[in-house]
C-alpha cells in the first residue's frame, strides 16, 4: 500500500513540475499553432506588427517563457512599457506561426540575451553598433545584430535609453522563418527587419 501511495505522489510531483516548466521560445516549432504556444496565458492580437507587417498574437505574461537559458520576468503593472512575448502569423486567413517577437524591458535580461546569442550562434553580423556618448555623456540610440541560421534568422535590437534619469537597455528579439513574405511589399520579412535596423 505504501508503494502505491509513493508512486502516486511521485507521478503528481512529476506532472506538477512539467506544468511549471517554461516554454523555450528558442525551440518553438513554427508548424505549431500560435494558440497552442499561448494556451496558458491571456493574449491579444494585432492585425499588423509595425516592423514585420505580419499579424501578431502577444502576451504580457512573459514569466511562462524563456529563450534558451534566459528566463523572462513580467513588467510591473504600472510600467509605461511592458515586456511581451509574441507569435508572428503569416496572414489572417491561414494563421500559421512564422516567427516570434520578444520585447524585454530590463537591462540585465537584455545583456544576458545578447551574451547567450553570441555564445550559441557564431555567425554574428553587426547591423548597427552601440551608439557613442552624446554631449551630455549619455548613450542614446540602438544597436542591432543578426544571426542567419539554417531556416530562420534572429535579429536582436538593443535600445539604449534613460528611464527616471537611469540608463536602461531594452531589447526586441525577432526570430523569423527565412521564407515568409511581408504582405504588400513582396519582400521577405527577414530582409525587411534587417533593412529597418541597418543605418
Amino acid at each position: 500500500m505504501k508503494k502505491i501511495v509513493l508512486i502516486g505522489l511521485y507521478i503528481i510531483t512529476c506532472l506538477s513540475c512539467q506544468s511549471q516548466e517554461k516554454i523555450n521560445l528558442e525551440k518553438v516549432d513554427f508548424a505549431e499553432s500560435y494558440k497552442q504556444i499561448l494556451k496558458n496565458v491571456k493574449f491579444q492580437t494585432d492585425a499588423r506588427e509595425i516592423v514585420t507587417t505580419l499579424p501578431i498574437a502577444y502576451t504580457k505574461n512573459v514569466s511562462q517563457y524563456r529563450f534558451g537559458n534566459i528566463s523572462f520576468a513580467n513588467s510591473k503593472e504600472n510600467s509605461i512599457k511592458s515586456s511581451t512575448v509574441g507569435l508572428l502569423i503569416n496572414n489572417t486567413k491561414e494563421r500559421l506561426t512564422k516567427g516570434i517577437k520578444i520585447e524585454v524591458e530590463d537591462t540585465s535580461i537584455s545583456n544576458a540575451l545578447l551574451a547567450y546569442l553570441k555564445l550559441q550562434n557564431k555567425a554574428l553580423k553587426v547591423l548597427s553598433r552601440v551608439p557613442g556618448k552624446n554631449n551630455e555623456g549619455k548613450v542614446l540610440g540602438n544597436a542591432a545584430y543578426s544571426w542567419t541560421l539554417k531556416d530562420k534568422t534572429i535579429v536582436l535590437v538593443q535600445y539604449y535609453e534613460y528611464t527616471n534619469n537611469k540608463p536602461n537597455i531594452s531589447s526586441v528579439l525577432y526570430m523569423v522563418d527565412n521564407q515568409v513574405i511581408a504582405p504588400e511589399v513582396q519582400q521577405t520579412v527577414v530582409s525587411r527587419i534587417i533593412k529597418t535596423f541597418t543605418p
